[in-house]
């Protein structure tokens, strides 16, 4: 035997083993030819320029790279013909109503969920060795897989109105989807159907295939009722397909077959990521595309439409044309998922590349290891603030999971098998993510994107489905209340100079009580609050600043003695819910939390493992406590300090809006407490009024 090792990658124990007797029983050119080029000393030391390999693997980096570059232009293309044909199939088939924003808005999230199930699928069936699609039964594959509706969309060609317009893709498509979220044979308690006799595959027998359930949030058809009930044409869905498996050409390249085995999971968060910050909407009138001059069009870059009216208003070098000469145009009621204004800016949403990610971690955590044992690995809590397609966790996941098992080796003196680490990796990563990952990012879709990129770096064979309610949270990570308090001198102190809001809030550490008497920051007022110091709009908002200037001087004035009472008994039912909140949160951790051994450390499940509804159903009821008669710990808390947030942020048109101070801290009691703030009683009659 022949091993060709990369000192880069032997960590992972992955490398080239050539077996000589089996290459030389085969006495295959090709094998020959491969085997002596990769083994030349020419390849492996050159005198002069790059290594082979190195090239190779610089080849293969750029070409991932523009594969994900090509997805971008297909899922935007694919996200907006679903939404069209979904319109189309409301309008004829359903006769209902459509066209408002809040259909745009719903329309845009489920067929964006619809391609994230696409690009699942894909993934997974690439990857035979994870076992979640029986690619090895060729009944699963070519009757149910998506690579068998992929080569049928290559070999068959739609003709006549019937073949366009029928529904076998969609019908196909969505029994894919099915068969992933209930698995295949479905299981009724401890019964479980016959394989073949299901599908009507009767005397097929060991063809038969089995699919476990992944009863994921990305499956779940209650996230896509639009879609369900949608038909979509064969003609629309074989541009879908199409359009997710070819690659674009360019220059003297012919267009290639997407091979999603090659993609890694950066790859496809760099997909969807740049994706966040478009939206969905429907054109109230026929609309013309327009470009800025000197710029050439980019269906990913800011799209700008205007309606016929103003066309004229634009040179000709300003407006977009379709290939064949025409201008570009969206009749009314089409359905648009473009990049608009300012949001890509004001989101945030950019990716960053692998190869930063991978370097920025590798620095932060060089330090933070140093002197760590394996377990004390396990126990570093990850958060990333702005986590979009979760890159920066995926990248600190893996490299801490690789710190770990390279310091569980030496700490046991046990060395894992070549054919094993790959797995034992995963596990580590799975556990890491499980236990120790947090991430908040200020869009939802972005929670959404971050549940599955996490889920797919952590995949293995057998695993469980991850579940990240209490971790992937969707808010905003610089603006928000904290847990610091503030003592009550500084609260009625009369000068300015030394009040409250001209210094920090002491904070209140984990594990300790608030200081006696002290009070919390967020139940208070401060200069700062509703100000707007732009030029423009003191011009054209004028009578409303000065109503918010007003309303400030009077809401930040010094707090009397019976206010600061009211402050501090606020104040101790926020101690009260705090903690009603973290044995809720301890209590819903507990419930929810899975078994996962990993190499040097075995983990016995004290129940059975729950599914994701089930962990849905006890995040809600004692966690969100949403849809209950009496909100919880969490929804007051959170209630009370977005309240406080709001203040700082108040619209302008809004100013008749703004609550005086005993009005806000009424709201706060009943919000807190449920109850009503004791006011002085209302002065009785002197005389008691009679008939007479």
């Amino acid at each position: 035997e022949i091993a060709l090792l990369d000192r880069y990658k032997w960590n992972e124990k992955r490398f080239f083993q050539f077996i000589l007797d089996e290459i030389y029983a085969r006495r295959e050119d090709t094998t020959f030819q491969a085997m002596a080029v990769l083994l030349d000393k020419s390849s492996l030391a050159p005198f002069d320029g790059e290594p082979l390999l190195d090239r190779f693997d610089d080849t293969s980096h750029k070409h991932a790279i523009s594969v994900s570059e090509d997805l971008k232009y297909a899922l935007r293309r694919c996200i907006e013909w679903l939404g069209n044909d979904a319109v189309r199939d409301m309008k004829e088939r359903q006769k209902v109503k459509v066209y408002d924003t809040d259909l745009a808005e719903q329309l845009t999230l489920e067929c964006l969920r619809f391609m994230y199930r696409i690009l699942f699928i894909l993934f997974i069936e690439s990857r035979k060795e994870l076992e979640y699609a029986p690619v090895q039964s060729d009944v699963y594959m070519k009757g149910y897989s998506f690579e068998s509706l992929r080569d049928l969309v290559d070999k068959v060609r739609l003709e006549g109105e019937e073949s366009r317009n029928g529904y076998f893709l969609d019908t196909s498509l969505k029994k894919l989807f099915s068969l992933i979220y209930e698995g295949y044979p479905k299981r009724n308690g401890t019964t479980k159907t016959a394989p073949a006799e299901a599908l009507g595959l009767e005397g097929v027998g060991a063809d038969a295939f089995e699919i476990p359930p992944l009863q994921s949030h990305l499956f779940d058809p209650e996230r896509t009722p639009l879609l369900n009930r949608a038909r979509f044409r064969n003609e629309t869905l074989r541009d879908v397909i199409r359009e997710m498996s070819i690659t674009r050409p360019r220059g003297r390249e012919r267009a290639g077959r997407v091979s999603y085995s090659h993609l890694g999971i950066n790859q496809l968060g760099a997909v969807y990521e740049g994706l966040l910050s478009y939206r969905g909407f429907f054109a109230e009138e026929d609309l013309y595309e327009v470009q800025p001059k000197g710029e050439s069009w980019d269906e990913l870059q800011v799209g700008y439409f205007v309606p016929a009216s103003r066309l004229e208003e634009y040179e000709e070098t300003e407006r977009v044309r379709n290939p064949d000469g025409s201008l570009k145009l969206y009749p009314k009621g089409t359905f648009i998922y473009r990049l608009a204004g300012r949001e890509r800016e004001k989101s945030a949403s950019y990716y960053t590349p692998e190869t930063l990610t991978q370097c920025l971690v590798k620095y932060a955590l060089k330090e933070l290891l140093k002197d760590k044992t394996a377990d004390e690995i396990l126990e570093l809590k990850i958060c990333e603030p702005a986590m979009g397609s979760a890159a920066f966790i995926n990248e600190a996941v893996t490299q801490l999971a690789e710190a770990y098992l390279q310091l569980k080796q030496r700490e046991t003196e046990i060395t894992i098998a070549v054919d094993r680490y790959a797995e034992e990796k995963q596990r580590v990563k799975m556990r890491l993510s499980d236990r120790t990952v947090y991430g908040i990012d200020l869009n939802p879709i972005a929670v959404e994107l971050a549940e599955v990129s996490v889920w797919l770096n952590t995949i293995y064979k057998g695993g469980y489905v991850p579940w990240f309610r209490t971790q992937l949270m969707n808010g905003n990570s610089l603006i928000g209340a904290r847990r610091q308090v503030y003592r009550p001198d500084q609260i009625r102190e009369k000068k300015k100079e030394k009040q409250w809001h001209t210094v920090a809030p002491e904070r209140v550490e984990p594990k300790t009580t608030r200081p006696a008497g002290s009070v919390y920051h967020f139940l208070l007022a401060d200069p700062a609050m509703a100000t707007y110091e732009d030029k423009v709009v003191k011009k054209l908002k004028a009578e409303e600043l000065k109503r918010f200037k007003e309303w400030n001087k009077d809401f930040s004035r010094p707090y009397d003695a019976e206010e600061v009472k009211t402050l501090q008994r606020l104040s101790d039912q926020i101690d009260f819910l705090w903690e009603k909140h973290l044995k809720a949160r301890k209590k819903v951790e507990e419930l929810t939390e899975s078994a996962i051994s990993i190499f040097g450390r075995e983990e016995k499940a004290r129940r059975r493992p729950y599914t994701t509804k089930e962990k849905d159903a006890i995040y809600e009821s004692l966690f969100h406590t949403e849809k209950m008669e009496n909100a919880g710990p969490y929804a007051r808390l959170k209630l009370a300090m977005d309240y406080w947030c709001a203040l700082w942020f108040w619209p302008i048109d809004k100013a008749d809006l703004l609550p005086s101070r005993s009005e806000f801290l009424m709201h706060l009691s009943l919000i807190l407490e449920g109850n009503l703030i004791p006011t002085a009683p209302a002065q009785r009659p002197l005389f008691v009024e009679n008939d007479a």
